[in-house]
């Protein structure tokens, strides 16, 4: 999957009558970046489970396989959140990630870089 791909198919789903039926710019930045921080902190606990899990401490009342499932799940709505959050600013992920991923490197003396 390119990541220009799932974000125009993400947009078409949040905008679709057949998928949520919301223009990406009806929200504003903060209903977006509540929206993620809500996703991410639903991966937060499902962390706080495996955390759990790994010390031996008892109370979760799902398996190791299903938390790490939660895990990929919650962590994928964090995703296509923050996907909709920048196309809503007009920014495209697919050149924002590997330009700021490119500076990091630069700046830490790294030669791992994208391609142009």
């Amino acid at each position: 999957m390119e990541l220009k791909d799932f974000s125009q198919t993400n947009r078409r789903r949040c905008e679709d009558p057949e998928g949520f039926n919301q223009p990406v710019n009806h929200w504003t930045l903060s209903d977006w970046f509540t929206a993620l921080s809500g996703e991410l902190g639903e991966a937060a606990n499902v962390a706080k489970k495996l955390n759990r899990e790994r010390d031996g401490i008892p109370g979760n009342s799902e398996t190791p396989e299903q938390l790490r499932q939660m895990l990929a799940d919650e962590l994928a709505d964090t995703f296509i959140y923050l996907d909709l959050l920048a196309q809503s600013e007009g920014i495209d992920l697919s050149e924002a990630i590997p330009a700021k991923f490119n500076r990091t490197s630069d700046k830490v003396g790294c030669p791992i870089k994208f391609e142009s």
